[in-house]
């Protein structure tokens, strides 16, 4: 982040200043994380008069991470305070950038799978997907896994039963650096920092503004003609769940906060018996300046067989030297990316420290074109399992109130049993398709208690639901455009709006809904 950011002409702070007197935007977006972004940088090009709402600084600070701390009604979740980031870029700054699409299936109504079902198909969001690939700097990266295979001089791995795919990670994970431009220098755009949203003002059917506050107190009020909120999956259900707001549309639906769900994730040691085999297969590959990560998934058949969820797994390497390897990593990004005033002494003394490790992961990077796996490592199968969208796994709202003066978010996530028996089923089939180069370490799942294999389950900071998108008002929060039902003007574009979650990271699909949406709001 540059160190003058905030003092750039079109990033401002509402510390120091305020809005003129009768300013108006075309669009107010709150959140400036990935998907306020994008929309942003969208809306700026079909010529829409932006303003941008964040409650966060530059980068991370302790006190607005506060305005995050939540109760845990039911399960463990790790992610309702690791996962959630209040900065410009928000999880962005901390992310890993992987990016993949959702499944065909991921759309359809599943006769097995209760709430199924998007109103929009796969197919209506593959151009936007498309727009969202280049947004996130992967316009030049190979989009088919078989042009990859075929740059590495391999064959595309096939197993029976499950699919291989590869995903794709930004090479610039922080869209705030990526989009710097558009958001310093657009003179469509203007970012407020330290803009926490605390309520709307509303008429009737028509949003009119929105109050903000700092954590000090100050206050002031926004004002546009079209409202969108990019507040996250958790924060954008308590926002609007907020008692204050009783009387507004929205909360008339007890589907609001209802069905949130996360990825479900499982893991397990692998013994393996064909080392080069599996690194061929499973080692992360870099090629022409991009990293591409091997997956498996259930197929298509046998997750209709099994009446499975949809779900899939990746490859884990822990050595004693991982630490080191990934700081090693980071500080090379630094310099490939010419960011040396970013480069600290200590890290200058690691790589000099480390120059045999360096060398071995410079070879393997740059000739193999594979990520470097120490001889010592052990390999783990981490399974990611969807969720099925159960109306008992909510967001509601704590008795204690935060700085602002928001009551707090009170989370009862669940794990059914359908995601168990979906897990215990890849288990089993993971075991038959990978013998000859790997075998489970632990084949006692399928004899495990339900609630034995729930509590070794953890969260993946993948925010989904409790504002479902629906045709109808009477069966979700927002319409097929993302618009709440019963308002004329005001917007919801987070992971909140998933019917249903996949089991692939969340990101990309929003970002393909946030291109939309542009596209929607730049019409009228």
């Amino acid at each position: 982040m540059p160190p003058s950011w905030s003092r750039q002409h079109m990033i401002r702070d509402l510390i120091e200043s305020t809005p003129a007197p009768g300013d108006r935007a075309d669009v107010c977006i709150v959140g400036a994380g990935a998907a306020g972004i994008l929309l942003a940088v969208e809306l700026a090009r079909h010529g829409r008069r932006v303003v941008m709402l964040e409650g966060g600084g530059e980068d991370i600070e302790q006190a607005s991470q506060d305005t995050y701390r939540s109760e845990i009604a039911g399960l463990r979740h790790h992610g309702i305070h690791d996962g959630r980031f209040r900065a410009i870029g928000g999880s962005t700054t901390r992310w890993g950038g992987q990016i993949l699409e959702f499944d065909a299936i991921d759309f359809e109504q599943r006769p097995w799978v209760e709430g199924s079902g998007w109103p929009i198909s796969k197919r209506e969001l593959a151009p936007y997907y498309q727009r969202a690939i280049e947004l996130e700097g992967l316009a030049s990266a190979s989009l088919e896994d078989a042009t990859v295979w075929r740059e590495l001089g391999l064959a595309q791995p096939v197993f029976s039963n499950l699919d291989t795919f590869l995903t794709r990670w930004c090479p610039e994970t922080n869209f705030s650096n990526l989009h710097a431009s558009t958001l310093r220098n657009h003179p469509l755009v203007t970012v407020w920092l330290h803009a926490n949203a605390v309520s709307p003002i509303v008429e009737g059917t028509h949003v009119r503004g929105i109050r903000c506050r700092t954590l000090e107190g100050k206050e002031t009020t926004f004002r546009a003609d079209r409202f969108v909120w990019c507040m996250g999956g958790i924060e954008s259900s308590r926002f609007f769940l907020q008692p204050e707001l009783a009387q507004m549309p929205w909360q008339r639906n007890a589907l609001l906060g209802r069905h949130f769900q996360d990825h479900v994730v499982w893991h397990t040691w692998l013994d393996v018996t064909n080392r080069r085999k599996f690194l061929d297969v499973f080692g992360n590959v870099f090629s022409r300046g991009y990293k591409y990560q091997p997956k498996i998934r259930l197929s298509r058949s046998l997750q209709q067989r099994y009446r499975t969820l949809n779900v899939a797994a990746q490859i884990s390497f822990e050595s004693e030297s991982g630490e080191i390897q990934t700081q090693i990593k980071t500080t090379a990004k630094k310099l490939l990316r010419g960011r040396v005033g970013d480069v600290t002494g200590g890290e200058i003394g690691r790589l000099v420290r480390h120059a045999p490790l360096l060398a071995r992961q410079s070879w393997s990077y740059a000739v193999a074109r594979r990520a470097y796996v120490p001889p010592d490592a052990r390999i783990g199968l981490q399974i990611q399992c969807e969720q099925s969208p159960r109306a008992d796994s909510t967001i509601r709202l704590s008795d204690s109130r935060d700085c602002l003066g928001l009551c707090r978010t009170r989370l009862d996530w669940r794990i059914s049993n359908h995601e168990v028996d979906t897990i215990r089923a890849f288990a089993k089939v993971a075991q038959d398709s990978l013998a000859g180069i790997a075998r489970v370490s632990d084949p006692s799942l399928s004899e495990a208690p339900d609630d034995s294999i729930r509590a070794t389950c953890d969260d993946m900071n993948h925010h989904m639901g409790g504002m479902r998108m629906s045709a109808s008002a009477s069966d979700g929060i927002v319409d097929l455009d993302l618009k709440l039902h019963g308002m004329d003007n005001g917007y919801v574009c987070s992971g909140a709006v998933f019917p249903t979650s996949s089991f692939s990271n969340p990101t990309h699909t929003v970002l393909a809904l946030a291109v939309r949406l542009a596209e929607h709001i730049g019409r009228r």
